[in-house]
């Protein structure tokens, strides 16, 4: 078979797989049938209509219903704008042997953040922890004497959460070490708060640090 005729055939067979194959499968046109025949038709792209927005997009604040089909307006408290970009940290605590640390964040109320911490390098059962939070001195007469929430507590190696404060105030992680020999634990957080700071430290139950609120 000289060159001419294997073009001829190549062509030919080209061709025909264009009509029967490639037009029903890619672009829904049939012209022998075979394309229904074989189910390639079904294979095509079929247009994609896209619905009008035919409603009045509002934005005034209103009450959340789970109930409703759609919401066309913004709702109070799925979103909470803030004046400055969030923080990103990543905090190493040193915990001595029979250490205590107590790291608070200050934060205004409906403010939150997304925290993940770890005990690095445990050989136990990591710390004693509590998450709690209470006001500042200045606003402590506005609670009832010695008020304190707590978020979380218990022993482990390891928490992640999300935090929103109830109040304006002091938020954040009490540690005891109750491993064998100084520990670091790792905080990672992002979110928002006016500034972090440890406020307290004991080891062996003597107090080192002891910030006031």
């Amino acid at each position: 078979m000289n060159l001419t005729t294997k073009l001829t055939l190549g062509a030919f067979a080209g061709g025909a797989l264009l009509v029967i194959a490639v037009l029903p499968a890619e672009y829904g046109i049939d012209p022998t049938g075979l394309g229904e025949t074989f189910g390639l038709d079904a294979l095509s792209t079929k247009p994609i209509t896209i619905a009008q927005f035919d409603g009045d997009l509002s934005f005034n604040v209103g009450d959340y219903d789970p109930t409703a089909e759609r919401i066309d307006q913004s709702v109070q408290g799925l979103i909470h704008l803030e004046d400055a970009p969030f923080h990103s940290e990543v905090i190493d605590i040193q915990i001595e042997d029979y250490g205590e640390v107590e790291y608070k964040f200050v934060m205004p109320a409906d403010t939150t953040f997304v925290y993940s911490w770890q005990v690095l390098e445990a050989q136990g059962d990591g710390v004693y922890y509590d998450f709690h939070g209470h006001p500042s001195s200045d606003d402590a007469v506005n609670f009832p004497e010695g008020f304190e929430m707590a978020y979380a507590r218990g022993e482990g190696l390891t928490q992640s959460g999300s935090f929103t404060a109830p109040f304006a105030g002091y938020h954040g992680f009490y540690f005891m070490n109750i491993e064998e020999g100084p520990i670091t634990v790792r905080l990672s957080i992002s979110g928002y708060w006016d500034e972090s700071k440890e406020m307290y430290r004991a080891i062996n139950g003597e107090v080192v640090t002891n910030e006031a609120f």
